[in-house]
């Protein structure tokens, strides 16, 4: 029968309490680790949701329930995510309303065309407060409906046209794209002044998203082998003579899985990494062109964009870098053990 030494046994544990996102097996809870509270400092500091920043601080804040973190990871976060869904397609629905009977003219028609293509949280900004604003400019008649346009320089659409062809499957790609595609100089400018902003908050949300969705998956699909690992080795204990020898070669096989589930989460976080990274680099070349562009267009803003930009990527590197190793440290381990 295949035995689990001492390390293994602990490094299960550790598995199981910092990176499984399942039931436990019994009623009590595991102490939270330092991981699983960066985890949750993740969450709390830059989850796209709203809902999830939340419900995360209030488990880091929570000075009653020392289960508080642990609670969070196994159901509370899942919990978090269902009510961000929901918030989500009733804020769509509202902002679809306002749209259909509004004049296109109005404020209000340009704020919901504008939340439409926005992240989560503005969406849910601009039904709670931008809404009735926009309502305000219409009825007062504040709203300006004809701005005045200058002539948009061949180097800026020059520069607009090489943003869309660098990435053209980014959000900010596709805004420049569509600028243009529209051609005329508002289309440059509302990119300038709006779209290339909001497109880079949709490309963050994505990204955001993206590494969730992830942590998500490899947690859940690390628990599902290590739980059919555990199920052969209670098998191969349970028989005796040549089922045994049989069962054996399966509980080897299944524990490698467990190692095989870890390095796959490890490569697919090694990704993200290399994706935030092209990012930092693409605004990092932003802030060098600005600092040198002479046209007309507000660069002084731009260079301050793209250096926040660039270092937030930065952070995005870093942190899925740190997600890779240990991944791969957990993958390395297992397969030592067996």
């Amino acid at each position: 029968m295949l035995k689990i030494n001492s390390r293994g046994r602990r490094l299960l544990v550790v598995l199981a309490s910092t990176l499984a996102l399942v039931l436990a097996q019994t009623p009590a809870f595991a102490v939270a680790t330092q991981a699983d509270r960066d985890r949750v400092q993740w969450r709390a500091m830059s989850d796209g949701r709203w809902e999830v920043r939340n419900a995360a601080a209030v488990a880091l804040n929570d000075q009653r329930d020392p289960d508080a973190v642990t609670k969070f990871l196994r159901t509370g976060l899942n919990a978090a995510i269902n009510r961000a869904a929901a918030f989500e397609r009733a804020n769509i629905a509202e902002i679809n309303y306002w749209l259909r009977i509004s004049p296109a003219d109005s404020a209000v028609h340009l704020g919901c065309e504008r939340a439409l293509r926005a992240t989560h949280d503005e969406k849910d900004e601009f039904v709670r407060t931008g809404l009735a604003i926009a309502r305000e400019l219409d009825e007062s008649g504040q709203h300006q409906h004809d701005e005045e346009v200058a002539q948009q320089a061949q180097a800026d659409r020059d520069f607009v046209a090489a943003i869309a062809a660098a990435d053209p499957e980014s959000h900010v790609g596709q805004a420049a794209k569509a600028a243009i595609i529209g051609g005329e100089d508002a289309d440059i400018a509302d990119f300038f002044k709006y779209y290339w902003a909001a497109g880079a908050r949709l490309d963050d949300e994505a990204y955001r998203l993206a590494i969730s969705d992830l942590d998500l998956k490899g947690t859940a699909a690390l628990a599902r082998a290590r739980q059919a690992a555990l199920d052969a080795e209670a098998a191969e204990a349970a028989a005796s003579g040549e089922a045994a020898e049989k069962l054996h070669a399966e509980t080897v096989a299944a524990w490698r899985a467990v190692a095989a589930s870890a390095t796959g989460t490890s490569v697919n976080w090694a990704a993200e990494r290399d994706r935030a990274a092209a990012q930092a680099q693409r605004w990092a070349a932003v802030a060098e062109y600005a600092a040198g562009a002479t046209t007309e267009q507000d660069w002084a803003a731009v260079i301050t964009r793209a250096g926040t930009n660039a270092a937030a990527w930065q952070d995005a590197v870093r942190w899925a870098e740190q997600q890779s190793a240990a991944w791969a440290r957990l993958a390395e381990d297992e397969a030592g053990d067996r």
